[in-house]
């Protein structure tokens, strides 16, 4: 049962930087491309804004201690006294936040900045907007994060845990322990013109071997 005070005293909102934002960058210095749709670029920028503000606001309203930084700024010493990481943006935002929560010590909150809303999905379009995300990762999104995120806040949500993904790559001299993934993982060269020869194998003897229903209740029971 929720509690009238907040579960979660100090906070870190981790905010995507839009495409929107990185061209218009790239503009000042004439480098754009320049087959870009720009209104609806800052369409979604808007839209990704006004849910950065409306979270803020939330935050404010409920006596919640909190700091910001941008997706591309994330860094561990962020991380000092947090006991609840929000990443607003999309899945890629979640991602990238994931990648600092090496134990799981800190629960992570994702946040849809800019989700596709029931009337859109009824409208068959050509070419989908590639800039929205679908929100896989995200537990609220904009449209529901007022009722939500209270309720998050003064304990009454779900703490799920997710299992990663970890790769640790060996060379004759050195070992490199790559920090877990959520999702997947991409081993490649540098160059894509490049051939690449690699030796995969487990850490631990894993069984891929597929079992019965009736194995697996035997081993649960």
């Amino acid at each position: 049962m929720p509690s009238s005070t907040p579960f979660f005293r100090r906070l870190l909102v981790v905010i995507k930087q839009t495409a929107y934002e990185e061209y218009s960058q790239l503009k000042l210095r004439g480098q754009a491309p320049k087959a870009l749709r720009w209104p609806r670029l800052e369409s979604r920028y808007q839209s990704h804004k006004a849910c950065v503000e409306s979270l803020l606001s939330i935050l404010q309203a409920n006596n919640v201690a909190f700091s910001c930084v941008n997706r591309v700024e994330l860094d561990r010493q962020h991380l000092a006294d947090v006991d609840l990481m929000i990443a607003v943006g999309g899945d890629g935002t979640v991602l990238s936040a994931a990648h600092f929560l090496d134990h799981g010590t800190i629960p992570l909150l994702g946040i849809n900045s800019d989700p596709i809303s029931e009337e859109d999905k009824l409208v068959k379009k050509k070419k989908g907007d590639e800039r929205r995300s679908h929100g896989a990762l995200c537990a609220i999104t904009a449209i529901d994060m007022k009722e939500k995120v209270p309720q998050v806040l003064f304990g009454g949500g779900k703490l799920t845990q997710r299992a990663r993904i970890q790769c640790v790559v060996k060379s004759t001299f050195s070992e490199t322990r790559l920090v877990p993934a959520l999702n997947d993982l991409l081993i490649a060269n540098p160059s894509p013109a490049a051939v690449s020869r690699f030796r995969m194998g487990w850490l631990k003897e894993v069984d891929l071997e597929p079992k019965s229903h009736y194995e697996m209740e035997e081993e649960t029971d």
